[in-house]
């Protein structure tokens, strides 16, 4: 293997343990595939050696589920990595391997051990690259700018809840982890009291306890000597009122509970002394996307064609159509829902939930 430096690897997305790199990948793939790219990285699956090595793996991993290079795909019951020895050291999870409908390949997850799963599952994967020990000396010296694994996710959550936000960096030196919240530096070293809520560091950690209504920006900021990432975070936080509806931010929203077409669904929130919901900036998107399942919301074109308007008679200028949308399909699609992480025109005539809201 030529030996690249360690700005080269940084640049190529490889992270450096124990005289190996490991890779850990961006999309989704089965374990064959996963393979495949690994050995075109002049690599291959990850072969977990030790348990200090398996909770390297596993904190790489973070929430989401991870292929290792360990399967019983030649000999039913025989585990084999893909160097070929056979497993003798393991970390199965309680109850694992249980072979359930034909598990013959292995992943792994930040605080769980081994499950093996179908090796047809989509999932991300870990390379890993076994150093040459007489070129590491100057290598390991070198200095690596920060690289940020387990990124924060935004949130949405309720008044009162406790919230925590990871992060973990790796770089060399060993990069410091910072929050600032709202652009403001966190305290490191205690307790940040506020009028309606904690902030407390706990490590790599953030943990927020009494969160107040509306929106809040914490963004997580990796340093060393060699430079510094950051990755952002939103966390969107609703009160939920007596008599039903949730406060978030300045207005007031109810979710229904039942199926309506679009008409009889503004004619509900009408009712309500309210009316179906405007959306009005990213953060509000992000706060109704978060409502499971498709609900209709206050944009239609049934006046004019191609004439995108609001319940409240002001035209939409931004717009968070999902791809390819709005598409018309079949000529009768003129009122809006939500649907995933977008918006999606709809005949009017369908049957979905829908959110009101109350300025």
């Amino acid at each position: 293997m030529e030996l690249k430096t360690s700005r080269e690897f940084t640049r190529l997305g490889w992270l450096y343990y124990n005289h190996r790199l490991y890779f850990i990948s961006t999309t989704e793939k089965n374990w064959t595939v996963s393979r495949d790219d690994c050995l075109e990285r002049d690599a291959d699956l990850v072969v977990i050696n030790s348990r200090e090595e398996q909770e390297f793996v596993s904190s790489l991993a973070g929430n989401q589920w991870f292929w290792i290079g360990l399967s019983d795909g030649d000999t039913e019951g025989t585990w084999k990595w893909v160097d070929g020895t056979i497993m003798t050291s393991s970390f199965w999870r309680s109850g694992q391997p249980d072979d359930y409908g034909g598990e013959d390949c292995v992943a792994t997850s930040l605080g769980d051990d081994w499950n093996d799963v179908s090796c047809a599952a989509q999932y991300r994967w870990i390379c890993e690259k076994v150093l040459v020990l007489d070129h590491l000396e100057a290598e390991l010296n070198k200095e690596v700018p920060p690289q940020i694994y387990d990124t924060p996710s935004s949130m949405t959550v309720s008044v009162g809840e406790a919230v925590i936000f990871s992060c973990r960096a790796w770089g060399r030196p060993q990069p410091t982890v910072q929050w600032l919240l709202d652009g403001r530096l966190l305290e490191t070293n205690g307790t940040d009291n506020r009028s309606a809520s904690v902030v407390r560091m706990d490590g790599e950690n953030l943990v927020l306890r009494g969160v107040r209504s509306g929106v809040e920006t914490f963004l997580c900021m990796a340093t060393n000597s060699a430079g510094t990432a950051n990755h952002t975070a939103w966390l969107f936080v609703y009160e939920v009122r007596p008599d039903g509806w949730l406060h978030f931010d300045h207005s007031l929203y109810y979710i229904s509970t039942t199926k309506k077409n679009w008409t009889a669904s503004r004619d509900d929130c009408l009712e309500r002394d309210a009316d179906l919901v405007v959306i009005n900036s990213r953060e509000e998107q992000e706060f109704v996307r978060r409502q499971a399942g498709d609900h209709w919301i206050g944009l239609s074109a049934g006046d004019t064609e191609g004439t995108w308007k609001w319940v409240d008679g002001t035209i939409m200028t931004s717009s968070f159509w999902l791809s390819g949308e709005p598409n018309d399909y079949g000529g009768a699609e003129d009122c809006v829902s939500t649907w995933e992480d977008g918006w999606n025109d709809a005949p009017c005539a369908y049957q979905y939930h829908w959110i009101c809201e109350k300025v």
